[in-house]
């Protein structure tokens, strides 16, 4: 196992932030922050969309798929910490699941007269949270910890994340509360990570 003690992430900041920005998420349940939230899409949506063609190609990055070749090559790369991982993941997972479950808020496109399904196959689940937002912001800070990555593949990482994000409000398949919930959970889920590894790497 590699040395943690200097983690590039902080994770109890991590899950502070995350659990902030999924409570901010949660305020879609008012009315009124409904309402508002539906007005910054349609703002977001019509400025963004200009660049789908983009989003279309970088939003392969947030799917499950590559999420789950990414659990493997953590497995492969430490067994106790790609089981660890693993379960973490998973967990969130079945809480962004059960969330859908229960919320069953309804897409943006299917809600807003104007607003166009850009997305390359048209999501069956319901909006509230973002699963995408949720794994590649996990995949942005766990890969750089695991991996002793530098801070600045860590900027780099956040960056392709954010554009993810962005892409889920361009395609018409989210709100930004959907996608600061799903931001929200993938931070959490990361922060827990981290912080359970370097525990597991002081103790050794």
């Amino acid at each position: 196992m590699m040395n943690y003690q200097l983690p590039i992430v902080n994770s109890q900041f991590t899950i502070l932030l995350g659990v902030l920005l999924f409570l901010l998420g949660i305020a879609h349940m008012s009315p009124r922050l409904a309402l508002l939230d539906a007005r910054i899409f349609r703002f977001m949506h019509k400025s963004l969309r200009r660049a789908n063609s983009v989003f279309q190609v970088i939003w392969h990055l947030g799917r499950t798929p590559l999420t789950l070749v990414c659990l493997v090559i953590f497995l492969l790369f430490d067994l106790q910490i790609g089981i660890m991982v693993a379960i973490i993941l998973a967990a969130a997972a079945i809480v962004e699941w059960s969330i859908k479950r229960t919320f069953k808020r309804p897409r943006p496109y299917i809600l807003i007269p104007d607003a166009i399904m850009a997305q390359p196959r048209k999501p069956k689940d319901a909006s509230f949270p973002s699963g995408d937002a949720m794994r590649i912001w996990f995949l942005a800070l766990t890969i750089p910890f695991v991996f002793g990555l530098s801070p600045v593949f860590i900027v780099g990482s956040s960056i392709i994340a954010l554009i993810v994000t962005l892409g889920r409000i361009a395609m018409g398949v989210h709100f930004p509360l959907d996608t600061l919930a799903g931001t929200g959970l993938g931070l959490i889920a990361s922060g827990v990570s981290i912080y359970l590894i370097s525990s597991i790497a002081w103790v050794s």
